[in-house]
Formats: structure tokens, sequence, C-alpha cells
């Protein structure tokens, strides 16, 4: 009887759990324009005096090198907007591993509430 009432309650978690990874991975097959980079904000300058105003780069690192390169201020929109989808795709990809894991948890423990002991079976 608890090992129904733990297989129901893991069968609810499961459905949930489900959905939300559906629904990310919905979200994986929309159309993004991203850019596998992250925005840097430098005040450059001398030393006696700084820029007035930041300057932006893209950074990405290759070879086993950062790479920087400068941001003109009238595409500065479209690429923060592009690193932001990019970020917001990292963020997913993490949130669906940690379903997938969980999920394949659950599955193991479900199996195991359904399982009888052999010893239980009838003959």
């Amino acid at each position: 009887m608890a090992n129904d009432r733990r297989a129901s309650e893991l069968r609810q978690e499961i459905r949930r759990l489900t959905a939300e990874r559906a629904t990310v991975e919905r979200e994986f097959l929309r159309h993004h324009r991203m850019l596998a980079a992250s925005l840097v904000e430098r005040h450059l300058g001398t030393r006696r005096s700084k820029r007035a105003s930041a300057a932006f780069y893209l950074s990405w690192a290759r070879d086993r090198r950062t790479r920087l390169r400068y941001v003109a201020k009238d595409r500065l929109p479209a690429v923060r907007q592009a690193v932001e989808a990019w970020r917001a795709f990292r963020a997913r990809l993490r949130r669906w591993r940690e379903l997938s894991r969980r999920l394949e948890t659950l599955w193991r423990e479900l199996a195991e509430a359904q399982a009888q002991s052999p010893e239980d079976f009838p003959s």
C-alpha cells in the first residue's frame, strides 16, 4: 500500500517535470540569433585620464586564448540582444540537464516502487 502511494507521488512528479522539460525543449526549437560570447564594458584610456564613456567588446575563448572584438555603439543593441540570447540558451540547457537527471532518478524509483519481489510473486 505504501508503495502504491509512493508510485503515485512519483508519477505526479514525473508528469510535472516532463511537462517542464517539454517547455524547455520547445524553447530550444525557436529561432534565436545568438553570439557565443560575453559582452565586456571597459573604460580605457591613459593612467591620467580614463575615457568619458565606456567601450564595449565581445569576449570569447578560441585556441585557449581570450579574444576581444570592439563593438561599435550603433551595433551595441543588436549585439547585446544576441549575447543575452546565448546566455539564456545556456541557462535553458543547464535546466534541461537538471530535469533529465532528476527524471532518470525518478524513473528508477518508480520501477522500484512498482516492482514486486520474486518471493511475493504467485507461482
